[in-house]
């Protein structure tokens, strides 16, 4: 009988990245005409990290073709290089109006929900206040109902008037309205 296989996983190094390493080794040389490949090594290694050859050539390339390097001589791995100061501020940029941008929506969805919450507070308040209305109009027909109870006319002095001679009156006479023929 044969057992299963146990299959490593590969874990992810820790520390920076390769490429990581390339720039901060740029930066450290400080060479304003640009750094060579060996250099760059030299630096790294001058750090106590140990880096194959390959692994950095490949970052060099990496960096190049991502716009963070700007290779000034050569081609490919071989030759100086120096950062690409223009690409990284704009890449930078980019990353911070992604920030803004995303701040914004939380921003608007937070007052959205506010608005909904207010909107809905004041619809219970509405609703509270129709209930509250409603209830004394339905108590006002009930009074009425109970109140029609037969009232005595209040007598009031009368006040006696001098008469005065009556004067006759003549009739007026009725005008007829005239009809109009519709045309």
């Amino acid at each position: 009988m044969s057992s299963p296989k146990k299959v490593k996983k590969s874990s992810k190094p820790s520390g920076p990245s390769t490429l990581q390493l390339v720039k901060d080794a740029i930066v450290a040389l400080k060479d304003t005409e640009g750094s060579s490949g060996a250099a760059i090594k030299k630096q790294i290694a001058a750090r106590g990290i140990v880096k194959s050859n390959a692994l950095v050539n490949k970052a060099l390339t990496k960096g190049v073709d991502t716009g963070v390097l700007k290779q000034v001589k050569g081609s490919g791995a071989n030759g100086s290089f120096r950062l690409d100061i223009a690409k990284e501020k704009q890449a930078e940029k980019a990353k911070e109006q992604k920030a803004k941008a995303i701040a914004k929506r939380k921003e608007k969805a937070e007052k959205a929900k506010a608005a909904k919450a207010k909107k809905a507070a004041t619809a219970k308040a509405k609703k509270a206040t129709k209930k509250s209305v409603k209830k004394p109009t339905a108590k006002k027909p009930a009074a009425k109902k109970k109140a029609p109870k037969p009232k005595k006319a209040a007598k009031k002095p009368v006040k006696k008037v001098a008469k005065k001679p009556a004067t006759k009156k003549t009739p007026k006479k009725k005008v007829q309205a005239k009809k109009t023929a519709k045309k």
